[in-house]
C-alpha cells in the first residue's frame, strides 16, 4: 500500500524549520497537491533532527503560524475550542487517508490526553512522528486563541519548552505516542475569526512571499470572476511584462501559480464562512464552472467543496449531523 503525507504539513515543517534557523533544503510543495509520498516528510524530518536534535520536532508546529490562509489552516483553525480542534484534526486524518491516528482519551475545560496510534496492520507512528504531531496540535490550540499551551509526555516536557535529555530517553523507550495538552483562558473565538466578505485585496498572502509577489496576489484576489491577465497586470503595475514573469520566478512563483492560490484560498473561506451554493461560491471565486472547482480543491486540499464545507464549516459542528 502506498503511504501519502500531507503537503501542507510538510510546508508547516519546513517553515517550522526556517523559524528555528534549520536548513529545510529543497523547497516544500506548492498549494499544487494535497498527499505527497511519505518519504519526503520523513527526509525533512530526518534533517530537522541532525541539525536540531529531536527537541527541535515539537516547535516545528509553530510553522502553522506563518501559513494562516491555507483552506486547511482556516478548516482547523475555525474551530471553536479545543474538543472541537480535536475532533476537526481527526476527520482531516480520515478524509486524507492517514495511517496514523489522534485519539481522545480524556478531557476538561483545560486538559485533555491524546494517543498517536496505527491503523490496523500500519507500522506505528515513529516517535519523530508523534513529537511532530503533538507540536502541530499545540501550535493550532494557540491559533485558535487558547494561552500558555503546554504539552507533556508524562512527567516530560516536550512544548513550549523541550526537556532535550528527557525527551531523548523517552524516544528511545518508545513512549513518546501519549499526550497530555494543558492551556489556560482563550480569547474570544469571535475575534480571531475572520472578517466577512468583501475581504482586503491582500488577505492571504504569504508574508515571505517578495512585494511583487503580494501585490499581483492582491491584485488577482479583488477581482477573481475576471482576473486579469499577466499582460494587464503588468501594465497596471506598470513594468513590462517580462519583467513581472522574471521578478516572480526568482522566488519560484508564477502568475498561473499565484491565480491558483488566490481561487483557492478564496472558495475555501467562502465555504467556511458564507451560505453560498456550491455553484456560486465557485463563480465568484473565478473558476470556470463547479467541477473545475470541485477537482481543483480534491487536488490542493484532498477533498470536494461539498465534503470539504460538512467537515469544518461552523454550521457542521451539530453534533446530529455526524450521529450514526
Amino acid at each position: 500500500m502506498s503511504e501519502f503525507a500531507s503537503a501542507v504539513m510538510i510546508r508547516v515543517l519546513a517553515q517550522g524549520m526556517r523559524e528555528l534557523g534549520l536548513d529545510p533544503g529543497p523547497k516544500a510543495p506548492t498549494g499544487a497537491d494535497a498527499r505527497v509520498d511519505l518519504s519526503l516528510k520523513r527526509t525533512l524530518v530526518a534533517s530537522a533532527v541532525e541539525q536540531g536534535g529531536l527537541a527541535c520536532l515539537p516547535l516545528l508546529g509553530r510553522g502553522v503560524h506563518r501559513l494562516a490562509h491555507e483552506p486547511t489552516h482556516d478548516a482547523l483553525a475555525s474551530a471553536n475550542g479545543a474538543l472541537n480542534l480535536f475532533e476537526r484534526w481527526q476527520r482531516l486524518e480520515r478524509y486524507i487517508h492517514s495511517q496514523h491516528r489522534c485519539e481522545l482519551l480524556d478531557s476538561d475545560d483545560q486538559r485533555a490526553r491524546l494517543r498517536h496510534v496505527a491503523l490496523a496492520g500500519a507500522a506505528p507512528p515513529l516517535p519523530a512522528e508523534d513529537l511532530v504531531v503533538l507540536g502541530v496540535l499545540a501550535a493550532l490550540l494557540e491559533a485558535i486563541g487558547l494561552q500558555h499551551v503546554e504539552v507533556n509526555l508524562g512527567r516530560v516536557p516536550v512544548y513550549p519548552e523541550p526537556d532535550e535529555k528527557r525527551l531523548e530517553s523517552a524516544a528511545k523507550n518508545a513512549d513518546t505516542a501519549q499526550w497530555e495538552f494543558r492551556w489556560t483562558t482563550a480569547t474570544r473565538h469571535a475575534e480571531v475569526r475572520r472578517p466577512e466578505p468583501p475581504w482586503p485585496a491582500e488577505l492571504g498572502a504569504d508574508k515571505d512571499w517578495p512585494a511583487v509577489a503580494r501585490e499581483v496576489y492582491g491584485r488577482l484576489m479583488s477581482g477573481l470572476t475576471r482576473p486579469k491577465s499577466l499582460l494587464e497586470l503588468a501594465h497596471g503595475m506598470q513594468v513590462p511584462s517580462r519583467t513581472l514573469q522574471r521578478e516572480l520566478g526568482r522566488s519560484g512563483l508564477s502568475y498561473s501559480q499565484l491565480l491558483a492560490e488566490a481561487r483557492c484560498r478564496a472558495g475555501a473561506w467562502r465555504l467556511l464562512h458564507t451560505d453560498g451554493s456550491v455553484a456560486e461560491i465557485g463563480f465568484l471565486s473565478g473558476y470556470a464552472d463547479q467541477p473545475h472547482f470541485t477537482r481543483e480543491l480534491q487536488r490542493r486540499v484532498g477533498m470536494t467543496p461539498a465534503v470539504y464545507r460538512d467537515a469544518f464549516a461552523v454550521a457542521a459542528e451539530d453534533p446530529r449531523r455526524h450521529a450514526g
